[in-house]
């Protein structure tokens, strides 16, 4: 499973066991969705500049690369929610400036976001450290496979593979490219399926534009 080919793989170990229950802690299984959890979590910042996990990050997009974003997802009884095909194209930015390919600018829970144009896209990887396995009863991600090679879509290409739903285990880390297509399903199960989701950078941003928050 390659990452360049297919867009994703999945690294086992990933989470070290003290890190694994760190993050448990931190969000247990009652925990809501979250989204710009470095404003909330202390310990997930620490872990990000400090922890051996970034480093699964660092040799795809080189030592300097930051962390950018982080998002808390739980699937629960109160929020078990389908989410469908899709590609990560938003980003997190301090101020809004009008700069080509950017679009789409919105608010979410105070921070200011924007559509991404692909070229910078690409050059960020996604790490999600699961907390908990995720089956597909309790609504593993559904993935493309090599759906990030076509850049910014709609929808998925239509010569597109079949779609895998590959099952992890607490501790290990999916990393997927932004620009790959995935959706998941409702989950069917009362066991949680938690994940912390970071999007890593290498670059600044083009035109002025800056990041909004860069954390390493």
């Amino acid at each position: 499973m390659s990452l360049e080919a297919n867009g994703y793989d999945i690294l086992s170990p990933g989470l070290s066991a003290e890190d694994l229950a760190a993050l448990q802690k931190e969000f247990p299984p009652s925990s809501p969705n979250r989204r710009n959890l470095f404003l909330f979590s202390p310990l997930l910042e620490s872990l990000v500049r400090n922890s051996s996990f970034s480093l699964a990050a660092k040799e795809i997009l080189g030592r300097q690369c930051f962390a950018v974003r982080a998002i808390f997802f739980n699937k629960i009884e109160k929020a078990n929610w389908h989410v469908p095909w899709h590609q990560d194209i938003g980003i997190p930015i301090r101020e809004r400036k009008d700069v080509p390919g950017f679009t789409a600018f919105t608010m979410k829970e105070g921070i200011l976001h924007a559509n991404a144009p692909t070229s910078v896209l690409q050059n960020l990887i996604i790490l999600r450290l699961h907390l908990d396995s995720a089956t597909a009863t309790n609504g593993a991600m559904r993935l493309i496979p090599a759906s990030h090679k076509s850049g910014r879509l709609s929808e998925p290409p239509p010569n597109h593979k079949q779609p895998v739903q590959p099952e992890t285990k607490a501790g290990e880390i999916l990393r997927l490219r932004p620009l790959l297509f995935h959706s998941s399903a409702h989950s069917s199960s009362d066991t949680p399926r938690r994940v912390v989701h970071i999007e890593y950078a290498a670059h600044d941003l083009p035109g002025g534009l800056e990041w909004a928050t860069k954390i390493g």
